[in-house]
């Protein structure tokens, strides 16, 4: 048996390249206006049931409301989702309210251009995601010079 040599190369370790955080609100009956006024701010994209991305496409089955916010390092989640929710209301009786009815989605898309990158949030941020009702998901995406190892 021979063992195989992986040579990387590239910085290792550091807060991940590229960030988006999005809180995304689904429902059937989803009237992304009413979602604007209930949260006090405009969407980066929303859509209603039945409505088409473009013409020819599907029909979407359920109404969506997003608001979306990119950076790159330096600016990882922790920036990124404090600047997101500073754009939100605080007050956990409008989530409540909010989650009672759809679907409610804390989302981030990790992009690294190399391996083992990562970042943190901290127990205060933590805390106030957890006021939102939302559930947690993570994209992860690593493209680097090495995809074939």
């Amino acid at each position: 048996m021979t063992d195989k040599v992986i040579e990387f190369k590239g910085k290792v370790s550091g807060l991940v390249d590229e960030t988006s955080v999005t809180i995304a609100i689904y429902g059937e009956d989803l009237d992304p206006d009413d979602i604007s006024r209930q949260l006090g701010c405009q969407p980066t994209f929303s859509h209603r049931q039945g409505e088409r991305r473009s013409h020819g496409s599907p029909p979407y089955k359920q109404g969506a409301w997003f608001l979306e916010v990119k950076g790159n390092a330096p600016h990882g989640p922790e920036d990124l989702t404090k600047a997101l929710l500073m754009r939100l209301p605080a007050d956990e009786t409008i989530w409540v309210e909010l989650a009672r009815k759809y679907d409610i989605q804390m989302r981030y898309g990790i992009h690294m251009d190399t391996w083992n990158r990562g970042f943190e949030l901290s127990p205060k941020l933590v805390q106030r995601i957890s006021k939102l009702h939302a559930k947690l998901s993570f994209d992860i995406y690593a493209v680097g010079e090495n995809d074939d190892a």
